[in-house]
């Protein structure tokens, strides 16, 4: 049986819990039921910190309450604002170049190598920044990975020699890669007519 993916949002713990119950009754009717298991509740705004009680399903199974949730791939925070974490993105890009490299970093050139990192980690590191409001500590975090691998694949310390390797390999700064992806992503809707791209364009 296929898998549905939903978020619900509401203003209040206690509203949310009477969405959620209105959604359980209409997905019932189509012999359809939500997994408590692997769902869970997050909370965004002034009062994420207060502590209050678990959503309760029609059968009164609890939802949990979580500091970070996983939607699409891209995980979401708990904070006073919407904020999104880039820690598990980084983790996966150091362990897919470190294979990358460990089987081809000795004998390919550094052309190659490079190409894979842009190929198969670059989108791994990026992937959801676009739908994002990124500070500029995400966007620096994330410029040190790109760094940290030059540094492996170049063997090199100096920042100054990253950023010339970075320009000679017109290998464009993290901050550009997102500026270009964001552009890209809002110019794709059309007048901005969907709730997400409204959102987002509000925080450019």
């Amino acid at each position: 049986m296929a898998k549905s993916y939903v978020v619900l949002l509401a203003p209040s713990v206690s509203a949310l819990e009477k969405l959620l119950s209105v959604c359980e009754t209409e997905l019932r009717w189509m012999d359809m039921v939500i997994n408590t298991k692997k769902s869970s509740c997050l909370r965004v705004g002034p009062r994420y910190k207060v502590n209050c009680n678990n959503i309760m399903n029609i059968d009164k199974a609890k939802l949990e309450w979580r500091d970070e949730i996983r939607y699409l791939g891209v995980y979401i925070t708990s904070s006073s604002v919407y904020s999104c974490s880039f820690k598990h993105s980084k983790q996966a890009v150091y362990r897919s170049f470190n294979a990358i490299f460990g089987k081809v970093g000795r004998i390919a050139s550094e052309e190659v190598v490079l190409e894979l990192f842009k190929k198969k980690c670059l989108p791994v590191l990026l992937y959801g920044t676009e739908t994002c409001p990124m500070k500029k500590s995400h966007i620096a975090s994330l410029q040190f990975v790109v760094n940290s691998c030059f540094v492996k694949m170049f063997n090199i310390r100096s920042k100054v020699v990253i950023e010339e390797c970075q320009r000679y390999y017109n290998f464009d700064l993290v901050s550009d890669i997102i500026a270009k992806r964001t552009h890209k992503f809002l110019t794709s809707c059309n007048n901005f007519d969907s709730l997400l791209c409204s959102v987002r364009h509000a925080w450019s």
